[in-house]
């Protein structure tokens, strides 16, 4: 019985989000986020598609996604995959590029969307870790959490075919025409 679960972090401040999951069936039909997309796959193989081709990400390589860049997610075998993700506004990239040049910069394009990196795959790791460390532990009809963690926002209930406290899933192209649905929103709480 697959057991898909979910972690979801979210800043009482907008623009900064996290998460932690486990999917053996769950997929993520082609959406976009208005964030930099940041991932380590933890486990199992991430098959995806992305800047016209597809894409494989195993244990330790990192993800790294575009704002508004278009993508889709689900595993690349029958054991599924565990990874965890940050997603930082455009405007945290540029503030903290421009604190340390000392000067303003303008926005990286990352050119890969699957990055074999290990030092930047441990840095992301050690942020995530410290961002998502209270979170609640979700699956498809249950959210637990250490009595004392904090959490910034109730989780949400399940969405069709979603894990409690995930995003929901993004279903079908917003328009005839094939656009990604846009999710992901770092505005404030949905």
């Amino acid at each position: 019985m697959p057991r898909d679960w979910s972690r979801y972090w979210r800043s009482p401040r907008p623009g900064l989000e996290a998460m932690h999951a486990h999917f053996e069936r769950h997929t993520y039909h082609r959406h976009s986020h208005e964030t930099y997309s940041f991932g380590v796959t933890d486990a199992g193989v991430q098959a995806f598609t992305c800047r016209g081709g597809g894409h494989r990400s195993t244990a330790g390589m990192v993800l790294a996604f575009n704002p508004d860049e278009p993508h889709d997610g689900r595993a690349g075998d029958e054991l599924g995959f565990t990874y965890r993700i940050v997603h930082l506004a455009p405007e945290l990239v540029a503030g903290a590029l421009s604190d340390a040049a000392g000067r303003p910069v303008g926005l990286p394009l990352f050119p890969d969307p699957v990055v074999h990196d290990p030092v930047l795959a441990t840095a992301l790791r050690r942020l995530h870790a410290a961002l998502l460390g209270g979170a609640p532990r979700c699956s498809a009809t249950s959210c637990s959490m250490p009595p004392s963690a904090p959490w910034p926002a109730a989780p949400r209930p399940p969405a069709p075919g979603g894990a409690v406290g995930s995003r929901p899933p993004a279903g079908r192209p917003s328009s005839s025409r094939g656009r990604p649905r846009r999710c992901g929103r770092t505005t404030g709480p949905t």
